[in-house]
């Protein structure tokens, strides 16, 4: 796979990230996750109590303690100070985390490590203009470092003392990375898997000792009550529960969402593991990916930038076959996320309004959902059929 120079690289991804600026969809961003950062940081060094309040929009604190203290140096910058600073981070993150995905096995048996910070560099000029990763940059999220410390992770040897770190790390601060801890273990790569789960159960007594009472409430059940979250039917909860929200009319889909969610939950894990043991971490971290994504109870748009890599993975693969309909699936996926098409619908306009959608609306409002289903559909269809479409693993011979 051929890239151009690293500077060209550079220089394209350069001049993308400033049209996007200068363009219509760079202006009047929120930043709100932002200020729910920020004012979580400040709760903590005021003694308040985080997860009674309430911040503008009426939102509230909804990740682990520790996260909370890891926000505390915010408080004391200004937003005008942290704005370009944390929309500059994920700009240099994006590659990276995409550079990264090109390491796993069996792709980097294929791809250099030059080359695939080049091809990083490519497709992050690319990809900064997908729905997620505007969605992320506006609203001053951290999904790219989530992912981008999960994708690390994965491309380590096995060998590495410190691999899953990174993992247990990422849980700690977002509670849905846990499915690749699940995965390390799956995988046999228990040392890895101890490491996550360790490091995660690090953070988890951090804020016991920082901050006891929050500890208590979160972990008490704090993390557990839906209305935390937000509106179940927002259009941006891009998860198969906002989907029956949305499909059903109604917001009691709590049967209907748990039964759908333990067998696609059942079944990514298991098509995810049964790839990692044949050293195939590109076709494992891609159904873990989806799967979470899909199963957690919300899943906001921006958290999708985790299922950018996986379409990296997936149009790289096909390019390389090549593969017709792969390159097809790979177009649709991306002009779906380039198309902005999940905001196509009235949101909350008037009150609800995503529990009154048509037909055509609902197909608009649950883009993602439908992609990341008939993904896995897909890759269950052709694992029982023996006919795997993305590359295999190549084993080295051992000497006679």
């Amino acid at each position: 796979m051929a890239a151009p120079r690293r500077g060209i690289c550079v220089a394209v991804y350069g001049g993308s990230v400033a049209a996007l600026f200068l363009s219509p969809l760079g202006h009047s961003w929120p930043f709100v996750d932002l200020t729910v950062y920020r004012l979580g940081g400040q709760a903590i060094l005021h003694g308040a109590q985080l997860y009674a309040l309430r911040f503008p929009g009426d939102l509230a604190f909804t990740y682990p303690p520790v996260a909370a203290l890891a926000f505390t140096g915010l408080g004391a910058m200004s937003l005008q100070t942290l704005e370009p600073l944390v929309t500059a981070a994920s700009i240099v993150l994006l590659p990276t985390m995409l550079g990264f995905a090109l390491r796993l096995s069996p792709i980097a048996a294929r791809t250099s490590r030059d080359e695939a910070v080049r091809l990083g560099l490519l497709a992050a000029a690319a990809a900064v203009w997908l729905e997620p990763v505007w969605t992320t940059l506006r609203y001053g999220q951290i999904d790219v470092l989530i992912a981008t410390l999960i994708l690390y992770d994965l491309s380590r040897p096995d060998s590495s003392r410190w691999k899953g770190a990174g993992i247990g790390l990422a849980t700690g601060l977002k509670l849905t990375p846990a499915i690749f801890a699940v995965y390390l273990l799956l995988t046999r790569r228990y040392r890895a898997a101890a490491t996550a789960f360790g490091v995660f159960a690090g953070t988890v007594a951090l804020g016991f000792a920082a901050v006891p009472g929050d500890s208590r409430e979160f972990w008490g059940g704090a993390f557990a009550e839906p209305p935390r979250v937000g509106r179940i039917e927002n259009t941006a909860n891009q998860a198969v529960r906002g989907a029956y929200a949305r499909l059903l009319h109604s917001t009691n889909v709590e049967v209907w969402w748990l039964a759908t969610a333990a067998i696609v939950g059942l079944a990514g894990i298991v098509l995810a593991a049964r790839a990692g043991r044949r050293g195939d971490d590109v076709r494992g971290f891609s159904l873990c990916a989806l799967s979470g994504l899909l199963i957690s109870p919300v899943s906001w748009s921006h958290h999708w930038v985790l299922a950018i890599p996986v379409l990296l993975l997936f149009a790289v693969n096909a390019v390389r076959r090549p593969w017709l309909a792969g390159l097809a699936g790979a177009g649709l996926a991306a002009g779906i996320g380039y198309s902005h098409m999940i905001w196509w619908v009235p949101v909350n306009h008037p009150p609800h309004s995503e529990l009154r959608l048509d037909p055509l609306q609902l197909v608009y409002a649950d883009g993602y959902v439908l992609l990341g289903l008939a993904a896995l559909a897909i890759a269950a269809l052709r694992t029982s059929a023996r006919r795997i479409e993305w590359p295999e693993p190549q084993r080295k011979e051992q000497p006679a």
